[in-house]
């Protein structure tokens, strides 16, 4: 049975959020490459405004009318952890901390996204583009691990780095969903039947 295609209506639903959340990935990943002299402090605040911005996105993302009740829960959960997470950011001090912090909030994200993309894809095809933004956001967070005895822009760098990823994979598949608004409803309908 070949996989469900997104519905004009859910890509209506997702548009924004997917692409105001590759938005925002790609900002950071932008202030990571170019402030070469960033401090703990540039480090903290940036990391918090993107965590915080994140969990908002992953929270809008999932709370439209298309998208299945049960997946609520879980994203909630990986949201709410990400914007704790942010929140917590800023009253750290240390690169240290802040890759803990930001190691914890992309682990949260990933396995919540992992979950999602296995167990609903299906119901919801949006949820197909979380394999590659849970799987870099796992390896965000084992990286920020490793690296937690590097300096603020070293740490910096190792953020940014999965945030080149997630801004240019969340920006193809939010224009991705902007071309799958003007599908016409005769396309989507085969789709919809063969989803059972």
């Amino acid at each position: 049975m070949p996989a469900p295609k997104t519905t004009p209506a859910q890509a209506q639903d997702v548009f924004r959020p997917v692409l105001l959340r590759g938005g925002t990935a790609l900002l950071y990943a932008l202030l990571s490459i170019f402030w070469i002299g960033a401090d703990a402090k540039v480090l903290a605040y940036s990391t918090a405004a993107f965590l915080v911005l994140t969990g908002v996105f992953m929270w809008q993302y999932v709370t439209v009318d298309s998208a299945p009740e049960k997946s609520r829960g879980a994203y909630a959960l990986g949201a709410g952890l990400m914007l704790i997470a942010g929140i917590a950011t800023i009253f750290v001090t240390t690169p240290m901390w802040i890759g803990f912090i930001a190691a914890f909030a992309f682990l949260a994200a990933g396995l919540t996204e992992l979950y999602v993309f296995f167990t609903l894809r299906h119901q919801f095809p949006p949820f197909r583009n979380q394999l590659v933004s849970g799987v870099v956001s796992l390896v965000v967070a084992a990286a920020a691990v490793v690296g937690y005895q590097m300096d603020a822009h070293a740490m910096f760098g190792i953020i940014g780095g999965g945030a080149i990823v997630l801004a240019v994979f969340g920006l193809i598949a939010g224009f991705g969903h902007r071309h799958e608004m003007k599908a016409s409803p005769a396309e989507a309908a085969p789709e919809i039947e063969g989803n059972d």
